[in-house]
């Protein structure tokens, strides 16, 4: 017997006109099929809207989704953020599935803003003027140290900055 096991998920970044970020994270397996959808308003990146569907899901506690996830709303990206979400909407009577979903959605977030500067910085052939680059970056965007692991306190690109 043989078993199959299919999963798509995809994540979603795109810009409104009036300056915020509408995020769209979806899965969809064998199992789950699942969409949450937030608004984030730039510069703070506060969560300004959230909404989840669940058409399929293993476990009838998720079926509180679409209220837990307006739990959310309020929130910044930023430091704690992966112990506040699950304190909002994770635990026993929460749901695992928006926990996962709205850190990723902040991910793709800071992704989006950081994707262009580091593209940027590939481009140059000097090891010296792409770390400068990166180094110029962070004291533009403190809100990226720590975000990822390129940002960490002992990375390559961190060394040398007295933040």
């Amino acid at each position: 017997m043989r078993l199959r096991f299919l999963r798509n998920k995809l994540v979603e970044v795109e810009p409104l006109p009036n300056g915020d970020l509408a995020v769209s994270w979806r899965l969809t397996d064998d199992l789950l099929k699942a969409e949450v959808n937030l608004i984030f308003q730039p510069p703070d990146l506060e969560i300004m809207e959230a909404e989840a569907r669940l058409e399929r899901y293993p476990r009838p506690e998720w079926s509180s989704a679409p209220e837990l996830v307006k739990k959310v709303i309020g929130v910044r990206v930023g430091p704690g953020l992966r112990k506040i979400v699950p304190g909002l909407v994770g635990g026993e009577k929460g749901c695992p599935l928006i926990v996962y979903a709205v850190l990723e959605a902040s991910n793709a977030v800071i992704l989006h803003f950081t994707r262009p500067g580091l593209q940027a910085s590939a481009d140059i052939q000097d090891d010296e003027g792409r770390m400068a680059r990166l180094r110029d970056m962070i004291k533009n965007n403190p809100r990226l140290v720590r975000s990822c692991i390129s940002f960490q306190d002992d990375s390559p690109i961190m060394q040398g900055l007295k933040l």
